[in-house]
């Protein structure tokens, strides 16, 4: 059995590799905090458990050298992904293909395996990453992208660059109308508006390249909140797509286990 690991910025996600990386329904997806993992406790020994039991363990690291602590025994069965120049009829065109983050080479895998055709990847997490994928007589190519602070990292420069702006981040959030009558919500509106732009403005970028029609795929955490700021015309054709890092994983594994 191979055991996929995702561990993030923040939380990590783990499932056993399914047949079919594609059928969402053959996905067990399980979930916790970084610092439930550092710390021990019930979530973090199920995943403890799950590692001795496997086989062969993919991880997508993310979350700096201190999230392999709990592992003190690392053996062969791990193999930690390292983009590369090309896999699976996917080029990175990263001057140092292995400088680009993991999770965002295993999502560019799993969309260009999964739906075959040029898309812009915005995953919302701890930061919001957009890159794009120009798929043209079925070749593929990751020709870039961006890296800017996400929803909550944005709050919380406000908070602690602006005195007067120390509010709590929003518990449940309701969509904010075109213009703020307070300041949260005028925080709220702000930050969700700067990134709503951003994907935007890339996506345009995308599709000004010659007969390139993309996809826009979002995903992470905060990809609904996202979706419901887009401008009208792109929230319409864009996709949410849970967990594409696990995915990505899933299909680079049918490679390895050849």
């Amino acid at each position: 059995m191979r055991l996929l690991i995702d561990a993030g910025n923040t939380r990590t996600k783990w499932a056993w590799c399914p047949a079919q990386p594609s059928d969402d329904a053959s996905w067990e997806i399980n979930a916790l905090d970084n610092t439930q993992w550092l710390q021990g406790g019930k979530a973090a020994q199920r995943l403890q458990q799950a590692v001795a039991e496997a086989e062969h363990i993919s991880l997508s690291l993310v979350a700096g050298p201190q999230w392999l602590q709990p592992l003190s025994a690392l053996t062969p069965r791990l193999q930690c992904i390292q983009p590369p120049a090309t896999a699976l009829g996917l080029h990175n065109a990263y001057h140092r293909p292995a400088q680009l983050g993991s999770d965002r080479w295993c999502s560019l895998v799993a969309v260009w395996r999964q739906y075959g055709q040029s898309a812009l990847i915005a995953t919302a997490g701890t930061a919001l990453t957009l890159d794009a994928l120009v798929v043209s007589d079925a070749a593929a190519k990751f020709i870039g992208g961006t890296i800017q602070p996400g929803l909550r990292l944005m709050w919380q420069s406000l908070q602690q660059g602006a005195a007067q702006l120390d509010y709590a981040y929003p518990a449940a959030p309701s969509p904010a109308p075109g213009f703020a009558l307070d300041s949260q919500q005028a925080m709220w509106l702000g930050c969700l508006q700067a990134l709503a732009a951003s994907v935007a403005s890339q996506f345009e970028r995308l599709q000004a390249l010659g007969d390139c029609h993309p996809l826009l795929v979002l995903s992470g955490g905060d990809a609904q909140l996202l979706h419901a700021y887009l401008p009208q015309a792109l929230a319409v054709q864009a996709i949410i797509v849970d967990n594409l890092v696990l995915k990505g994983l899933a299909y680079l594994a049918e490679e390895i286990d050849q």
